[in-house]
């Protein structure tokens, strides 16, 4: 792991930086689901709660995957 330092103005807090750094890398799928929430200082459960408000998906999954994931499930 790296450890970056960065500027932010006093009004926001540690917490919320973290988080929102570890949303968007979750967005973008650059780390996973359990590595965003231990980057966020959260429990997984808790993570994705905070997905959810902020209106993102928490299966993040690429379409071509999701659809060969479904054709294995109509086989069954």
């Amino acid at each position: 792991m790296k450890i970056i330092r960065l500027r932010v103005p006093e009004n926001v807090s540690e917490v919320e930086v973290r988080l929102t750094v570890a949303i968007e890398l979750y967005r973008e799928e650059k780390v996973t689901l359990k590595q965003a929430a231990e980057l966020a200082n959260l429990c997984v459960e808790d993570f994705i709660k905070k997905l959810s408000r902020r209106k993102v998906s928490v299966v993040n999954w690429p379409v071509e995957e999701l659809k060969e994931e479904l054709k294995e499930v109509d086989r069954l």
